[in-house]
């Protein structure tokens, strides 16, 4: 779950990054945060197939996750400028990989519902971000659509902003509270993944 919450953290990342690195890419960085993302959903799927009965619940994120390597991919190789106008169609698809990230992560809290150890909270954090997500992507989406010649980054950042800033990170931090939280002895899911692995 670390790595899973890696592209979640990609507006701080960036920041850092770019302050360590400065002659580092933007688009390189989201690139090598989603591939760590996808391996940690990854992960995290093999893993839950052993100890949760709705693991597949947890499919849909590493879907997107592997989309979203896909999309980065082709931005980087385009070569064009991060975020520059006009707005290419992978970016358009970036944006919604992004929006979608939040209810499929509702979706992987859900999948912990056996384990009551404050699931409940993760799961209605994840659920208030996926409603902002999608809040959001339509305006985004709009002013994306409002330019009958070409699409611009300013129709966007407005509405994404936000999102990328403050939702995003907070349910990457959900996804590290959970990491943490269960390398705790005193957790409930150790004697659970204990007893399955026993039989």
């Amino acid at each position: 779950m670390v790595l899973t919450s890696a592209v979640f953290m990609m507006i701080w990342a960036k920041v850092l990054i770019g302050f360590i690195f400065h002659p580092l890419s933007i688009v390189l960085i989201d690139l090598l945060l989603s591939i760590i993302s996808f391996f940690g959903s990854m992960l995290f799927l093999l893993e839950a197939r052993k100890v949760l009965p709705r693991w597949y619940l947890a499919v849909p994120l590493c879907i997107s996750l592997s989309l979203l390597v896909i999309v980065n991919f082709w931005i980087y190789f385009s070569g064009k400028p991060f975020h520059s106008d006009p707005f290419s169609t992978a970016e358009t698809l970036s944006i919604i990989l992004l929006a979608v990230l939040s209810p499929f992560s509702a979706l992987v809290f859900l999948s912990l519902h056996r384990h009551p150890d404050s699931m409940n909270v993760y799961f209605a954090v994840s659920c208030v971000a996926s409603m902002l997500s999608i809040f959001f992507l339509f305006f985004a989406l709009r002013g994306l659509s409002l330019s009958e010649t070409e699409l611009t980054f300013d129709g966007v950042i407005p509405f994404q902003a936000f999102y990328w800033c403050i939702v995003m990170p907070i349910i990457g931090i959900c996804f590290l509270v959970r990491a943490i939280t269960y390398k705790n002895p005193g957790n409930v899911l150790s004697p659970i993944t204990d007893e399955s692995t026993q039989n």
